[in-house]
Parts: C-alpha cells; structure tokens; sequence
C-alpha cells in the first residue's frame, strides 16, 4: 500500500467487505492539484463493495459515478450548486441539491458505511460542525484536505511576502473558495481534540505517495476516521 497507515483499520464481520479494490486505474479529469488519479484510488480502496455511500460536496458526480460502477455502491450527494447536482442526475446518481452545513440533518444515525468529504473542507463556514455530522451519519468518513504547510506555500509566504498560489492553492486571495487553511499538524490535533480515531492516513505530492515529513512536502492530505 503506498500510503502510510495505522493499524487499527478493522473490517466489520458482515457486509459489506473492507477489503481493497485494485482502484478506477486510468483517471482523466480536470485535475488543480495534480492528485487527482492518486486520490481516487485512495479512496477506492477504502471504500467497501456493495455499502452505502455519501459523497458530500460530490460536484458533478464524477467520483461517486464511479465508486457505483466499480464498487458497485448505493451512492448518494449532497451538493450545492445547481448545474453541477443536474449534471450528477444525467449520470444516474441520486444527488440533493443544498448545503452540507445543514443537509446532513436530515439522515438518521448511521445512515451510511462511509462519508466522503473530499476538498471540500476548507471551503466549510463551520467545518467542525459538519464533520461531527458526517461522523454521525457514517460509520467512516473519509476527509481529503490541500495542505497548506506544503513547502511552496511556506516560501511563497516568508521569502515573497504574500499570500501562496500553488497547485494545490491556485485561486488569488480575493478569487479563492477556501475559508480555512490547514495543515497536516493543524488537523492532526484537531481530530486528537475531538477525539476522533484516525484509522489510515496518506499524502500526496505530484500524483506520488508522500512519506517523509508529510507536513512539509505534502500538497493532499487523504484521513479514514472513526467517530468516538
């Protein structure tokens, strides 16, 4: 596996399966962080055949067309702009159109096997808030986030003096969808601080894993939690 890991990831006994799928392979897309491919066939591989899966934030349907397809899960979205949730339904998906901080109300506990909330965080105006949501209507949430301690970042800051533009950041600050920047450190203590049990982690960098000082050279952080 070219990630690093915890141990602690468990499969549950009954279905549907925690085992890994071999990925979507060849994935072309427009793609502003340059990761894209790498991090669909992270998540793939967390992602159990036949479960029920809620991709929030899901866009045009383009990751969760294809978890239906080749892990041949119950997808569903949530998503906020209308051309894209229009898009989502010619795919054959079942996409609801709204905002993530108040969507997720509506589902009973543990309505899912697995929430995806992929580069959308940082966008969130309470991202505490409906991450605590997703750990309630999912059994696992998985979190996908830019870095912003990624070394370009860090340069461009402390030797230009102004605000980073980099793959993974590429809009100018007057232009930019982001409300928060994090860090792999930053996030880290945020799950430690709620309690959230981290059962896998990966980072990326150029569509390649990262596995040495990841708060550094990361560009994406990939996390696989579990609520309390």
């Amino acid at each position: 596996m070219p990630f690093s890991s915890n141990t602690g990831s468990r499969p549950r006994s009954s279905s549907p399966s925690w085992s890994g799928s071999t990925g979507p392979g060849d994935v072309s897309m427009p793609d502003q962080l340059g990761n894209r491919s790498t991090i669909y066939g992270w998540i793939f591989k967390r992602t159990p055949s036949h479960s029920r899966v809620l991709d929030v934030g899901c866009g045009d349907g383009d990751l969760l067309s294809r978890l239906a397809e080749q892990r041949e899960v119950e997808a569903t979205g949530i998503e906020i702009s209308q051309e894209c949730v229009i898009r989502a339904v010619q795919r054959g998906l079942s996409v609801h159109h709204g905002n993530a901080e108040e969507g997720l109300c509506n589902y009973p506990d543990r309505s899912f096997d697995l929430v995806i909330l992929s580069l959308a965080v940082q966008e969130l105006e309470h991202p505490r808030n409906v991450l605590r949501e997703c750990l309630r209507v999912g059994r696992r949430v998985i979190v996908v986030f830019p870095a912003f301690g990624h070394w370009k970042a860090r340069w461009q800051l402390a030797f230009q003096g102004r605000a980073p533009v980099t793959p993974s950041f590429p809009h100018a600050w007057h232009d930019s969808p982001n409300r928060h920047y994090l860090t792999v450190k930053d996030w880290e203590r945020f799950c430690e601080e709620e309690g959230w049990r981290v059962l896998e982690k990966g980072f990326v960098e150029g569509g390649k894993a990262v596995r040495l000082w990841p708060n550094l050279r990361a560009e994406a952080a990939l996390y696989l939690l579990e609520g309390r």
